[in-house]
């Protein structure tokens, strides 16, 4: 028995399984072996505050375990961390709030402390590496419309705040060092999330303001010492701390920029100072990078050129230090609107973003999205191709990740049951299960006229609303042939009383549907008993490629085009050479006329202003500007899709001058150059009033044998 003790003993300390620290791979390794990660988002890091005074007592602690799924979001399980891995995936960042379970005094809730300990070990049991943070309680002050606070962050980039919670920031570091001193190197600490002023400014101090150099001094000041804090104190807390890989950020979490003549917003990086550290080579600099891509992709590629170049300069050259990109997206992100209003744009941009970064060595921490909501505890994507995007971008096209995606049924049941419509009772449909439908999608409800009971004649009525599940906008529903502008009441569209029930089935027009993939649905009412819901949904039809050639999505919005009001557009000249003498550009856009006038046009400028080119559609040569419903018998609210050609003189002009486009009476959808492949695009009207067009877009009213385009879709006559 003793010998058996005795040679445990020696294989311990053989194989370093002993208390003293392990020498953890350094910084540089560490970055490189994290690749391509995704954010635990608004999970841990969901929080509310009914107390924002920091001079009361009750400002601490305000909330339970339940604040994990406060912001709408599942409780984390194992299973779903599997699927982000089996995705591809190699780190998971888990964001985590503490002021909120913080007591007066510092302490940690002990429940808290385990939750993010049980989390971080699902992380950690898959072989993923995983970042764990102080994250809310940074960040920007919120307060209503009369002024009063509602929202307050306790760590600030301000001195007298350093000095003031430097103790309690110690204690908070201190508690997380300390549960977490034995993991292992796959485990790195962040010190602090998106670091703002007490002016709660954005990308550098006193933005948006008029500029104080010595207020911004003192604020990089701030960040800088709460680094040094962070570093001493894991580092002193010992065990696999002495080496573990450690996180610090620039004021805001800031990528740098220069705007014009503006260059503060370089400031945060210029002015970040590394800790001092006893431990060589185990520091990284992490920054936030989301940027906007409504220009299209070519100029989102363009700034992500820019990007990666100067933070290679600013940081990872000046400072000799690993970098990660902790969190990025687009700045659309949040709302998904990016995803569903210019999909190949998106899915571009990311793929170009995780190369890039791989090429400079950095690791990146997509924000959030992929899974969302309820996706995460059915364990799915609901934006699976964006998944595989990020992830063969860094493991590359061959690799083989599994990508499970929420099936959306032709008849989907969303409710099923019963439940009273009341003021503040409503039955929401989530935005994710609208993605892939179509606007003739439906919504069929069954349900009881129910108002009998009410005492109050006032009360005895049943209506339903229809609403953005933000609350943002009531919306307009159709039914039984007619459109209801707010209210919904039975009683008048089908006459009956109390006791009476109903299968309504509600449409929606194409904007609204369009909305739908962005935030979803909700309704509520009065005096209404729900039975069930029903989601018709109807697949959205996914167009042919256009030609066949190389092609770029230039821009892709949904902008109203109303001369010098509405949106003017300019494709540079180098965006033309790219694609040669023989380029094809295409436009995408939705007839408006909005009722102040009766007529639609798009008009072509060379770059300068100074002339309008001529262009070819369809063989007919055109001066200076077209009526889309002429050309191609289109209607309001069709959407259509225009190929121009130019001729070679006029080509020779545009080489050197790009082209600048406005118009009025449209919304601008899409802009696509193409290099042409031999096959013939065609310029088609979308419309679901039975029209019938030829393929040249021009509407036919007696049709003879062959192939046209009738409600969007190919109609063949024998």
């Amino acid at each position: 028995m003793k010998k058996r003790l005795t040679t445990f003993i020696w294989l311990l300390m053989a194989f370093g399984i002993q208390s003293q620290a392990q020498d953890f791979e350094s910084a540089t390794d560490a970055v490189k072996n994290m690749g391509v990660g995704w954010n635990l988002g608004n999970t841990l890091d969901a929080n509310n505050q009914t107390v924002s005074d920091i001079t009361n007592d009750a400002y601490w602690g305000q909330q339970g375990l339940d604040s994990e799924t406060c912001w709408g979001q599942p409780y984390t399980t194992k299973e779903f961390i599997q699927m982000m891995k089996k995705a591809g995936f190699t780190a998971i960042r888990v964001p985590v709030t503490w002021y909120n379970h913080l007591d007066k005094d510092g302490n940690v809730n002990k429940e808290w402390m385990k939750r993010v300990k049980e989390v971080v070990g699902y992380v950690i049991s898959e072989g993923l590496y995983c970042i764990l943070n102080v994250h809310h309680d940074t960040g920007a002050d919120s307060k209503d419309a009369n002024g009063k606070l509602t929202g307050y962050h306790w760590i600030k980039a301000d001195a007298d705040n350093y000095t003031g919670n430097m103790d309690r920031y110690v204690k908070l570091w201190s508690q997380i060092a300390e549960e977490f001193k034995d993991y292992g190197q796959t485990l790195l600490f962040e010190a602090y999330n998106e670091m703002l002023d007490g002016n709660s400014c954005w990308n550098y101090p006193t933005f948006g303001m008029d500029f104080d150099a010595d207020y911004e001094k003192k604020s990089l000041e701030a960040v800088n010492s709460y680094a040094q804090s962070f570093v001493s104190t894991v580092r002193l807390s010992g065990g696999n701390n002495a080496t573990r890989n450690l996180i610090v950020n620039p004021y805001a979490a800031a990528s740098g920029g220069v705007w014009g003549n503006n260059t503060h917003p370089q400031d945060p990086l210029e002015q970040l100072v590394l800790p001092t550290d006893e431990s060589k080579d185990h520091l990284i600099v992490e920054v936030h990078s989301y940027p906007e891509i409504t220009k299209g992709l070519s100029s989102a590629k363009s700034g992500l050129d820019w990007t990666f170049n100067n933070l290679k300069e600013k940081i990872i050259d000046r400072l000799n230090v690993p970098l990660i990109i902790g969190e990025w997206g687009t700045s659309n992100v949040d709302n998904g609107s990016d995803y569903i209003d210019r999909r190949e744009t998106m899915i571009g941009f990311c793929d170009y973003f995780v190369k890039k970064a791989k090429e400079y060595g950095i690791a990146t921490f997509y924000w959030m999205g992929l899974s969302d909501g309820n996706a995460r505890k059915e364990l799915v994507f609901n934006q699976p191709d964006l998944a595989e995007t990020i992830t063969k971008a860094y493991h590359g096209d061959d690799f083989k990740g599994e990508y499970p995606a929420k099936e959306t049924p032709s008849e989907g049941v969303i409710f099923e049951g019963e439940q009273m419509l009341e003021w503040g009772s409503a039955i929401n449909i989530a935005a994710d299960l609208f993605t892939n439908l179509s606007d003739a999608s439906t919504v069929e409800i069954t349900y009881v006229q129910q108002y009998d009971q009410f005492e109050k004649e006032d009360d005895r009525y049943g209506m339903m609303q229809f609403w953005y599940n933000d609350w943002s906008t009531m919306i307009n529903v159709t039914a039984e042939g007619q459109t209801y502008n707010g209210d919904f009441v039975p009683s008048d569209v089908y006459g009956t009383e109390s006791g009476t029930e109903h299968v309504t089935t509600f449409s929606f027009d194409e904007e609204t549907f369009h909305n739908f993939k962005k935030k979803g649905m909700l309704f509520q009412g009065h005096g209404i008993i729900v039975k069930k819901v029903v989601l018709n949904g109807v697949a959205e039809e996914q167009e042919p490629p256009q030609g066949g050639g190389d092609s770029e999505v230039f821009w892709e919005g949904n902008e109203v085009m109303d001369w010098g009001d509405g949106l003017q557009l300019t494709v540079p000249a180098e965006n033309f050479a790219a694609h040669g003498q023989d380029v094809r550009l295409t436009l995408q856009y939705t007839i408006d006329m909005n009722g102040d006038s009766d007529y639609n046009m798009i008009q072509l400028f060379y770059g300068d202003w100074s002339t309008n080119p001529s262009f070819i559609i369809d063989g007919q040569t055109i001066d200076k500007e077209f009526r889309p419903t002429d050309l191609n018998g289109a209607g309001n609210g069709d959407v259509c899709t225009t190929t121009m050609t130019f001729s070679e003189d006029v080509m020779k002009i545009i080489l050197e001058k790009g082209i600048v486009m406005q118009g009025h009476g449209l919304r601008l959808n899409k802009v696509i150059l193409e290099t042409p492949s031999g096959i013939k695009t065609v310029l088609k009207a979308k419309s679901n009033d039975g029209a019938i067009y030829n393929l040249a877009g021009q509407r036919v009213y007696n049709p003879q044998k062959g192939i046209y385009i009738k409600n969007g879709k190919k109609y063949i006559v024998k």
